[in-house]
């Protein structure tokens, strides 16, 4: 099973991904096993330069999607209008590959929130949008004053990183 993330915002929020730090180099400088490079450009529809991407941290950061049909079910958790399903490893934050998807999940939402205003997340396994949410895993975090919940005084949002991870059911309250 899949544990899908959420947002929600007041506002529109852009999609894309976000936090990856890919190079671009010509195919022929890669070595893709089991595939010959008349292959390769091929599926390249012969263009020069490829995405590529030096270390798996590089690789990854999260991608913001808008909310297909499937998981309409999952408004309802939301108190605002516009909902998103948000990708990247953020159930576990053991690694460092674990830990820039987080990073690049708050740098998101601390650069789209407006001072004053929250975000929403919640997180469920895939067939689960319309289970009712656990509570007592409700938390907040106000990035301005990096506080995670009531007892956690962050030191900067790499301590948030090191201390966070999304949880099936979880509801995750963001202010700025």
């Amino acid at each position: 099973m899949t544990l899908h993330h959420f947002i929600g915002a007041n506002i529109e929020l852009p999609t894309g991904s976000f936090g990856r730090n890919p190079t671009y180099k010509p195919l022929s400088e890669l070595k893709l096993k089991g595939m010959s490079e008349d292959k390769q450009n091929k599926k390249n529809n012969g263009s020069k330069l490829v995405k590529a991407y030096e270390t798996e941290e590089d690789a990854s950061g999260i991608d913001v999607l808008n909310l297909v049909s499937g998981y309409e079910l999952v408004r309802d958790k939301f108190t605002t209008p516009f909902v998103y399903e948000v990708q990247g490893y953020l159930d576990s934050n053991i690694t460092s590959f674990h830990r820039k998807s987080i990073k690049s999940l708050f740098s998101y939402i601390d650069e789209h929130l407006l001072k004053g205003d929250f975000i929403e997340i919640y997180s469920c396994w895939d067939g689960q949008e319309e289970k009712e949410k656990d509570d007592s895993k409700d938390v907040v975090i106000n990035l301005t004053t990096l506080q995670f919940g009531n007892h956690i005084r962050l030191n900067d949002i790499n301590h948030l990183c090191e201390t966070f991870f999304l949880d099936d059911q979880q509801y995750v309250l963001v202010k700025k």
